[in-house]
């Protein structure tokens, strides 16, 4: 205890207590734990500065570094989906895997204005609270992205099916991983394969779209009288069950369901109905859900890469602010993962 009664405060390790320690100089010190390139530093050196920075319990002051670097070391993320969503949440995990050996934090951006001058995105960039933007299943237009192009303000787009052809964007294919499914039936000896979905005729529907390229890539055709469009039934959906399934000798081997969602509720109709699965009818659904394990039967998914799309993004994005990289676009693939229902 101090004189006068007050609690004295903990010095805080620096980096010069790291250099005394490691028996070497400050400014390799920061050469180590910023990961400069260019600079060629001896392996036990290295080792030497890593193991008295823990052994001190170092941390960089984020704040002084970012004041000297004129960075906020922080990024910015603006997205459609509620935070809580599955899926976005996985794209975050990989954004953080990403920022985390760069000492970069992040920083979420939900005021959305119908001028872009205006978005807390911008005001936030413009203040030096973060150094770039990642839009994450954002909606985005033209405009948009070219006042970002016009003001050099980096940036990337993370999404499976975006709306405008533009760069900087990480988003996705899921033909291959649906030939891989419907190859998967084939294996089985099923050539009847049926959709379940909402988006049956429409070819600007991308999970309809992947399953006709998918049976024509596989010379199989596509039998439209053992189809099934589940539009605006979500919570009726059982009832369209119910009226393709009552009396109904045409059934198919196999189907694709549009979502995880018409997947579980498929799966809930069929051991309400007596409808063994895979045994009478084999499905897959397309999308991804943290259930998908979990179920009896365990569904069969193709699956969007949704942590590597948050991961490699956030790569691509410090490429753009470091110069190294401009006007690219990354396609992943998606994943077919055969369980249970299948």
């Amino acid at each position: 205890m101090l004189k006068g009664g007050k609690m004295g405060r903990e010095k805080r390790v620096s980096s010069i207590d790291v250099a005394r320690e490691a028996g070497v100089s400050q400014a390799t010190v920061s050469y180590v734990l910023n990961n400069v390139k260019g600079v060629k530093i001896k392996k036990e050196t290295r080792e030497a500065v890593i193991a008295a920075a823990k052994k001190l319990n170092y941390h960089p002051n984020l704040i002084a570094r970012s004041m000297r670097l004129k960075k906020s070391m922080s990024i910015g993320i603006v997205s459609d989906k509620n935070v809580s969503n599955f899926m976005f949440m996985k794209t975050l995990e990989g954004i953080k895997d990403a920022l985390l050996p760069r000492n970069y934090s992040i920083m979420m951006c939900f005021d959305k204005s119908h001028e872009i001058e205006d978005s807390e995105y911008i005001k936030y960039y413009s203040s030096n609270r973060i150094d770039g933007i990642i839009f994450a299943y954002a909606n985005i237009t033209d405009e948009q992205c070219a006042f970002l192009v016009e003001n050099n303000i980096p940036f990337v787009i993370i999404h499976n099916n975006i709306k405008i052809d533009t760069n900087n964007i990480v988003r996705t294919d899921m033909v291959n991983a649906i030939i891989e499914g419907v190859k998967h039936f084939q294996s089985k000896g099923i050539d009847r394969i049926a959709y379940f979905g909402g988006g049956i005729g429409n070819l600007n529907d991308r999970r309809y779209n992947g399953y006709i390229t998918a049976m024509e890539r596989c010379g199989i055709p596509v039998e439209d009288n053992i189809l099934l469009n589940t539009a605006g039934a979500e919570d009726d959906i059982e009832k369209c069950f119910e009226s393709y399934f009552k009396g109904n000798k045409n059934i198919p081997g196999a189907a694709f369901c549009e979502t995880t969602g018409i997947g579980f509720r498929f799966l809930r109709y069929a051991a309400k109905n007596g409808i063994k699965i895979p045994e009478d009818i084999a499905i897959i659904a397309i999308g991804v859900s943290k259930f998908s394990s979990m179920s009896y039967p365990s569904l069969s998914t193709i699956e969007s890469p949704v942590y590597d799309m948050g991961y490699t993004g956030c790569e691509m994005l410090f490429d753009i602010m470091d110069g190294k990289v401009s006007n690219n676009v990354v396609v992943l693939e998606w994943k077919f993962t055969p369980r249970g229902s299948s």
